[in-house]
């Protein structure tokens, strides 16, 4: 440890007085401190690093302060390397002004202050509440450089809770190395069990909980190293809500030309005198809008598209029957073949509404989750809402049905995993006994 000291003279007060300033260089770093000290510039000695120190004056006093932040830095930093530390700037300081304050207090006969006492350290339902607010909540998203969404920080928050209800139930602590094969089914059993959660939610609570271990690790806790082997998910199947061919059809040949169709949206929509500024909303533009509205859906359902990357489909990036699109949530590249059948007619929809905006292959549409449940009323849907995601299903579901590939739908819906692709499968009982029937053989 070497040190230093320096007098600020050309920052010198009013009175003549000048601040002594502290440099301590240690490992290659270097911390400037205030020694709290001050000296006219004709009572430095330059050389020596010191006070000219002369009886009678309150120079002696400052060389005693000056040298005792020394004695306080060299005894920090021994006692840094016998504990094989190297210590960073912010820690060094706070040691430097700590010991500062010991060696003043024993100079003047004073007691020691008694230490604070030391928090009792975190137990692993609390940290990993620590971790959801310190660092998930303080993620930046690397697709849209913005803060993570706050719906996935209270995803986190959930697992966390629900993880300190574990813990609050189970007869003995929970600890990092006890996150085990024995925690796995204990936790399972509590979340489906006593908590009434699903499968689905077990298996993402899953991955958050190995998200957090992670973490955890690199904090120096001693977790379990086989966690990721005795975190197991849970196998299960969801009947997916996808349409049929008959209600895809049906959506498709919604008129909103007809009487019957104007009427009804006279009806829901009436028009009104508008007030101030605002423009009165006419039944043709709600007609317009509810046009697109079903355009849109038919667009996700025709090409698996999430509706944010339909908004933001492009002409640039339709290349004669095939779409390249780079999923925005996913920054998979989806390969969407613009082929045209009896149900899916991607291509016949862009090429209608081709040039009706250069900007983009669908005009953008106000409000479309307004117009959304107006759309499933006039196809006379009454099993499932019409959502845009439930079109992405759809197209999954029906695409297998039709008898193309799993492999070859994944690359349209930008799926990596079969295991992830199965969540997108519905199941149409009637179609499947359908399957049946024409494939069983006749009895005779």
């Amino acid at each position: 440890m070497e040190v230093t000291r320096q007098l600020l003279a050309e920052r010198a007060s009013k009175k003549g007085l000048a601040r002594i300033q502290l440099t301590f260089c240690w490992a290659g770093q270097r911390l400037r401190l205030s020694s709290g000290q001050k000296v006219a510039p004709r009572d430095w000695d330059a050389r020596q690093h010191r006070a000219k120190a002369k009886p009678g004056t309150f120079l002696g006093d400052v060389n005693t302060v000056l040298q005792r932040y020394t004695d306080a830095a060299t005894a920090v930093e021994h006692e840094a390397k016998m504990r094989g530390q190297v210590l960073g700037k912010d820690a060094m300081r706070a040691a430097i002004e700590e010991r500062f304050e010991q060696l003043t207090r024993e100079a003047a006969g004073l007691p020691d202050v008694p230490a604070p006492p030391t928090p009792a350290p975190r137990t692993v339902a609390e940290e990993m509440a620590h971790w959801v607010e310190t660092v998930v909540a303080a993620r930046i998203s690397r697709r849209t450089g913005r803060p993570i969404a706050t719906k996935v920080v209270q995803n986190h928050r959930r697992a966390a809770a629900d993880l300190a209800s574990f813990a609050a139930a189970w007869p003995q602590p929970l600890t990092y190395p006890g996150i085990d094969a024995r925690f796995n089914e204990a936790f399972r059993n509590h979340l489906l069990g006593v908590l009434g959660r699903g499968p689905g939610t077990y298996n993402h609570y899953l991955g958050l909980l190995r998200a957090f271990l992670l973490w955890a690790v690199l904090e120096g806790h001693p977790v379990n190293p086989r966690f990721k082997e005795v975190l197991q998910p849970v196998e299960h199947h969801t009947f997916v809500e996808s349409f049929t061919e008959d209600e895809v059809l049906a959506i498709a040949a919604i008129d909103f030309t007809s009487p019957a169709v104007r009427a009804y949206v006279q009806a829901q929509f009436p028009e009104q005198a508008s007030a101030g500024i605002r423009r009165m909303i006419t039944t043709e533009e709600h007609l317009r809008r509810l046009w697109l509205t079903r355009d849109k859906f038919l667009l996700c359902t025709y090409t698996a598209l999430r509706i944010g990357d339909a908004d933001r489909l492009t002409p640039r990036q339709l290349h004669g029957d095939v779409a390249r699109v780079k999923a925005g949530k996913t920054g998979v590249t989806c390969i969407i073949p613009l082929v045209d059948d009896h149900v899916f007619q991607p291509a016949r929809l862009l090429a209608l509404h081709a040039g009706s905006d250069p900007r983009w292959c669908l005009p953008r549409v106000t409000f479309p989750y307004l117009y959304l449940p107006h759309v499933q009323h006039l196809a006379g849907i009454t099993r499932l809402p019409v959502l845009f995601h439930t079109g992405r299903k759809t197209f999954a579901t029906l695409k297998v049905a039709q008898g193309v590939p799993r492999s070859q739908v994944m690359m349209t819906t930008g799926h990596q995993t079969e295991a992830s692709f199965n969540h997108y499968l519905g199941v149409n009982e009637a179609e499947l006994l359908d399957w049946y029937r024409r494939t069983a053989r006749q009895s005779t």
